[in-house]
């Protein structure tokens, strides 16, 4: 997929996903939500050997549920304990990718306690709803949605300054 060869800055995620800049130097401090991809520098006079880290289109749908979790109001420590099941339990980039691809409908329902389950269709839904309780259901196929079009629009603008340097250039 297109989307997944980009490498997305700080300042681009937290327009991406609504989330604080200093939340996202907190997660990764705490190595929760650590950037994954990496892109060479173009100035090489920085402290660094020349990489610097950028988030991946896979990192921002994993912070944009995040964000979309915390605006349902779970709070944090159970957000994470989401993210720590699915990392342990379902390799967190499974469910990710097939949501950002779009080749299944991609639900996590949870009770935010003990009970954390990964539905790829509508039925798996309604199996795990039988037998009662209260979940909270997040349609990470609509997250993925709605983030693939903020992607595709923030291209768009990166080629449109791309071509204002060139014109300046040139």
């Amino acid at each position: 997929m297109f989307l997944s060869a980009s490498n997305y800055t700080t300042e681009e995620v937290t327009k991406l996903t609504g989330l604080e800049r200093h939340l996202l130097v907190y997660y990764k401090k705490l190595n929760l939500f650590p950037p994954t991809g990496i892109e060479a520098k173009k100035n090489l006079r920085s402290k660094s050997n020349g990489l610097r880290r950028k988030y991946s289109a896979l990192d921002v749908l994993v912070l944009q549920t995040v964000a979309e979790l915390k605006s349902k109001g779970m709070p944090f420590l159970r957000i994470r304990r989401v993210i720590e099941y699915l990392k342990k339990h379902h390799k967190l980039e499974k469910p990710f990718h097939a949501a950002l691809d779009g080749r299944h409908n991609v639900s996590i329902l949870t009770d935010g306690v003990s009970d954390f389950y990964i539905c790829y269709n509508d039925h798996d839904v309604v199996e795990h709803l039988r037998g009662g309780g209260q979940y909270l259901m997040l349609d990470v196929s609509d997250v993925a949605y709605d983030l693939r079009e903020k992607l595709k629009a923030l291209q768009v603008y990166r080629r449109k300054l791309e071509d204002k340097k060139f014109k300046k250039v040139g």
